[in-house]
């Protein structure tokens, strides 16, 4: 039960956030998805951070309750995998290809990147 509380909380803020950021960088006069893309990125941070916390000397017990808030809930409910697929459809759609495809590469290359980063950031 303490789980499905840990998921929802951090969903629920995760998801607040993500709305919200994506309304504030929605207004930009480019179709790219920026908002998207940043919210991805710092999510893969957030998780690579938390993987490396919580490896390092931490009680299995609060490991877990640290990844379920965090990781599976507030990164679950931040990152957007299934915006970032639909937006890649509309691009191509709109015949916007080069665009599509610089999204996808930066979306994939960012996030593993950001969360090596945000691995190496805990020692």
């Amino acid at each position: 039960m303490k789980d499905l509380l840990f998921v929802g909380l951090g969903g629920m803020t995760g998801s607040i956030l993500r709305y919200t950021i994506s309304k504030f960088l929605s207004s930009t006069l480019i179709s790219f998805p920026f908002g998207t893309l940043i919210i991805n990125i710092i999510g893969c941070f957030l998780a690579g951070i938390i993987l490396k916390f919580t490896s390092n000397n931490m009680s299995e017990e609060l490991s877990n309750n640290l990844t379920t808030l965090i990781i599976i809930g507030f990164c679950g409910g931040f990152t957007t995998f299934s915006a970032f697929s639909v937006e890649s459809i509309l691009l191509l759609k709109q015949g916007k290809v080069l665009l599509m495809i610089s999204y996808i590469f930066l979306s994939s290359i960012l996030g593993l990147t950001f969360c090596l980063i945000g691995m190496m950031f805990i020692k």
